[in-house]
Order: structure tokens, then C-alpha cells, then sequence
């Protein structure tokens, strides 16, 4: 039996000081976060949800006019989705 692979009686898997992923993420991959963002930020020309007007607008932009459509036409989740958003949730 190997004492070095055991702290305190209980058997690790890695060796002291050495890492379970010694070459982790490799370089220039993407968390789905950061794709998400970058998808996000696309602009696209759409009507605007509130005013009907065709406009240049980002996907984020568009998706929160649609919140704040449904919420003006009296969809008191999307209410409360943009209250939560610009005031923050209540406590």
C-alpha cells in the first residue's frame, strides 16, 4: 500500500500538490457564457415590440422590449421580471 496517495487513512486520488487537471481548459475555447454574450450582442432589424417601428435593435435589446410588451399588456410575470431587473428583487 502506498502511503502517499492516503491522508489521514482515507485513500485520494491525487498525490499531494499535484493537480487534478495539470493542462485544464485548453486556450481560446468558450464558456457558454461568453457565447451566450456574444449572441446577445448581435444586432438584428426587427419591429420594435413596444412602438411597431422597424428598427436596428441587439437580440438582448429585442428580448427585453418583448418582456416589456407582455408586461404592458398586463403579464404580471413579465412585470415583476422587469422590476426585478431594474430595481433588483424585493427582500
Amino acid at each position: 500500500m502506498r502511503d502517499d496517495i492516503f491522508k489521514d487513512g482515507i485513500e485520494t486520488r491525487f498525490q499531494k500538490g499535484q493537480s487534478g487537471n495539470p493542462n485544464g481548459r485548453p486556450k481560446g475555447s468558450k464558456g457558454k457564457a461568453k457565447l451566450i454574450r456574444r449572441c446577445l450582442n448581435l444586432i438584428t432589424k426587427a419591429d420594435n415590440p413596444v412602438t411597431g417601428e422597424l428598427t436596428e435593435l441587439s437580440v438582448e435589446e429585442l428580448i427585453t422590449l418583448a418582456i416589456m410588451a407582455k408586461a404592458i399588456q398586463g403579464d404580471t410575470m413579465a412585470y415583476r421580471v422587469i422590476m426585478d431587473s431594474a430595481y433588483g428583487k424585493l427582500k
